[in-house]
């Protein structure tokens, strides 16, 4: 791990409810997480994404960098107190930097690439639903129906183009990024000649963080989210393998809401 660079929230999708949040490494650029939430501005969700992240690894990063949102600060202080205890020139508030989205290229080009590669699909689907009538984004049912029959689909999807970025190959650019399989570079960074730069982060940090966080954020499923699963039990649904159950299952519910 070199440096987290954050992927500002993605929002080519939240018309329709499915706004995304992402972390790339600076110098491997592997995707850390890339995560479709209810939103992209909710310091607590941002946080938590953060914090999965740090335990997965076992340690932070010695530099944070992220966009100026409001979103980010809650982050930017589990960065710092995590460094506190370090001694260098990074340590403490110094362990994160504010920062404007087109500074890095690196991470504008990545959204480029999602877009190119798979968000460019869901846009057109949820557009053509739109304008055919069949989904209203004014109506609060509907666009809840919607979160939940393709929220799970679209993870799917986003966890696929993750898979397949942090496992292929980059090729030497002009821009002076590094070649190589994101992977490798991020696990084995001495076979670059580069030091591993993650920061060790004590368990009992950790869990103070996740308890923080457990208390501030709303973990209770909406009064509508609570509904759709009754349903599913009650009528014994099944859950939607792919888009097409999806809008069958988003039928089917809206009708049964309506009644």
């Amino acid at each position: 791990m070199h440096i987290f660079l954050l992927l500002t929230g993605y929002d080519k999708l939240k018309p329709y409810g499915f706004p995304v949040h992402g972390a790339i490494d600076g110098y491997s650029r592997k995707i850390l997480w890339l995560e479709v939430s209810r939103s992209n501005n909710n310091p607590e969700l941002i946080a938590a994404m953060y914090l999965d992240c740090v335990q997965e690894s076992d340690g932070c990063p010695i530099l944070l960098r992220t966009d100026c949102g409001t979103e980010n600060g809650t982050m930017a202080s589990m960065q710092a107190y995590f460094r506190q205890y370090q001694e260098d020139r990074f340590a403490g508030e110094n362990a994160h930097r504010y920062g404007t989205s087109p500074a890095n290229q690196r991470i504008e080009c990545w959204w480029s690439f999602l877009r190119r590669g798979r968000s460019s699909w869901w846009i057109d689907l949820f557009k053509s639903l739109v304008l055919n009538g069949e989904v209203e984004l004014g109506s609060e049912l509907q666009r809840e129906c919607l979160w939940f029959c393709y929220n799970r689909l679209i993870q799917d999807d986003l966890d696929h183009v993750k898979l397949h970025w942090n496992t292929h190959r980059i090729r030497p650019s002009r821009h002076g990024t590094v070649p190589g399989i994101p992977d490798v570079l991020y696990f084995l960074p001495q076979q670059q000649g580069v030091n591993d730069c993650k920061v060790h982060v004590k368990k009992c940090h950790m869990l103070e963080m996740e308890n923080n966080l457990e208390a501030s954020s709303e973990t209770e499923l909406s009064t509508y989210q609570e509904y759709f699963h009754y349903i599913i039990d009650n009528e014994n649904l099944p859950y939607p393998k792919d888009t097409g159950d999806a809008y069958r299952l988003f039928e089917k519910l809206v009708f049964i809401a309506n009644q």
